[in-house]
């Protein structure tokens, strides 16, 4: 009420917001029409906390987000493609090989953030040369040769990915798995750690992986046993929402849906196994 009075008196120009939640709360905030812009993750191997989360506007994670709020001519803003959006300035050895030697990882980000439609990328720097790449990338986006080349490199990680995955996981991996806010799931992020074994197999991003899956085990040891689910979710880090794989935890239910809840159960011990 206060930003509206706000806004409504003129003292504030406009109101957004800024999230690492579920893709499902996001589109909530989007619907209600009441924000100018929003800060999201959505980078080309992955949405970050919203990976494998369902989204009401069409599929997981957030790139329906990206569209329902250009569509409702809302300022979208990508938080970090490079260093979240898949450890780009230190990319795995598979990512450089089949990005291919005309476009750098760095690149590579940006002109994928400019296919999805964001008006404005955060770019964070491993080292200063990384500023080159970055200013490169946003230079090239007009540019009909590279775009020819983006669209083979895409094309190239696509096909590795049903190479290394299966097509049948890549088209139903991250269907019908409730989101972390679910009791079913304990709190556990089981897109997320999905995504990790993901982009391990496929990409060999394990370095990015192992961060993110560390963040999870440190929201983890918050968790208390002696409070109830709903507690324990309210003292959750907003900055850093869900848990990692709990190996005494039933994971049955939050996994009816799934297509195959076996192998999604399999994947998750497995990550668990690799990035403990």
């Amino acid at each position: 009420m206060l930003l509206k009075s706000g806004k409504k008196e003129g003292k504030i120009k406009n109101i957004g917001f800024s999230t690492h939640g579920s893709a499902n709360i996001i589109a909530k905030h989007i619907e209600t029409k009441e924000f100018d812009y929003c800060n999201l993750h959505c980078h080309y191997f992955g949405s970050y906390h919203a990976e494998g989360t369902p989204n009401p506007n069409g599929g997981t994670g957030n790139e329906a987000n990206v569209k329902r709020a250009l569509e409702l001519d809302m300022g979208v803003f990508n938080i970090s493609p490079i260093d979240k959006g898949g450890l780009l300035q230190n990319p795995s050895a598979t990512i450089v090989r089949t990005i291919g030697h005309k476009l750098s990882p760095i690149a590579f980000a940006l002109l994928a953030n400019n296919e999805l439609g964001f008006h404005t990328s955060s770019v964070g720097f491993g080292r200063p040369t990384d500023m080159d790449e970055a200013v490169d990338g946003a230079s090239l986006h007009e540019n009909e040769e590279v775009k020819t080349e983006f669209e083979a490199a895409v094309a190239r990680l696509e096909s590795l990915k049903k190479e290394k995955l299966g097509e049948e996981w890549c088209e139903k991996g991250y269907l019908n798995i409730p989101d972390f806010y679910d009791e079913t799931t304990g709190g556990t992020a089981i897109g997320h750690i999905l995504w990790c074994h993901n982009v391990i197999t496929a990409f060999g991003m394990y370095k990015f992986a192992k961060l993110r899956y560390g963040s999870l085990e440190k929201t983890r040891g918050g968790f208390k046993s002696k409070k109830s689910f709903e507690e324990n979710i309210k003292a959750m880090d907003d900055g850093n929402p869900g848990l990692s794989f709990d190996p005494d935890f039933d994971y049955t239910e939050a996994l009816a849906k799934h297509y195959n809840p076996s192998l999604a159960l399999e994947k998750m011990k497995e990550v668990h196994s690799w990035l403990k």
